[in-house]
């Protein structure tokens, strides 16, 4: 049975903030500071730096459409990212860590919120990228309920998700303002 907020999953109280607008910059920043391998697995390709910048920017004018949800770093750099794409009949998710945090539990985080917000705003199917060699995700897959097909050597993690329930929406509330709260508190220098 999956946990239903994201301090369950671990056991730690680590917020996961949804990123606003005005700061997708800072998941620019996130992304190119990420190896090139990190980059290839997040994508699904090599990327060029120029290219993400311009995504970023496409993302945040269709703001609607490309939520962002975050675990931050004490100077509130972005250090994981989750990332909802809208898309026609559902969404699309991608994650992505910086080097240096992989391996900690974070993708889980940003996977249990992830899917905790898709439940509230009822977009509960979708699909992600799985390469074949990303052991990372494909384990997160497995974990929290996402079927991974492979047909001719490509791999997707099929999400189907069960309908917001009300122990759903309360979580979403109170997530979201434990996300907000830290965000203050580290911008304060309160921690």
């Amino acid at each position: 049975m999956p946990v239903n907020t994201y301090a369950e999953a671990t056991g730690t109280n680590m917020p996961v903030r949804r990123v606003m607008s005005h700061e997708y910059p800072k998941y620019a920043a996130h992304l190119l500071a990420l190896s090139a391998e990190s980059r290839h697995l997040r994508f699904g390709y090599a990327i060029r730096s120029d290219m993400i910048e311009t995504m970023v920017d496409a993302w945040q004018y269709n703001y609607a459409n490309h939520r962002l949800f975050a675990i931050e770093n004490s100077d509130l750099e972005l250090i994981a990212v989750a990332h909802i794409a809208r898309e026609p009949g559902g969404m699309e998710l991608a994650f992505s860590v910086l080097d240096q945090y992989q391996g900690q539990g974070l993708g889980s985080l940003l996977m249990t919120r992830a899917i905790q917000y898709c439940r509230y705003k009822g977009l509960l199917d979708g699909h992600m990228v799985c390469l074949p060699h990303n052991h990372a995700i494909r384990h997160l897959c497995v974990k929290h309920g996402v079927i991974i097909r492979t047909t001719e050597g490509e791999s997707e993690g099929l999400i189907h998700l069960p309908c917001a329930d009300y122990t759903t929406i309360v979580n979403e509330h109170v997530d979201r303002n434990m996300g907000i709260m830290d965000y203050w508190r580290k911008r304060l220098g309160t921690e």
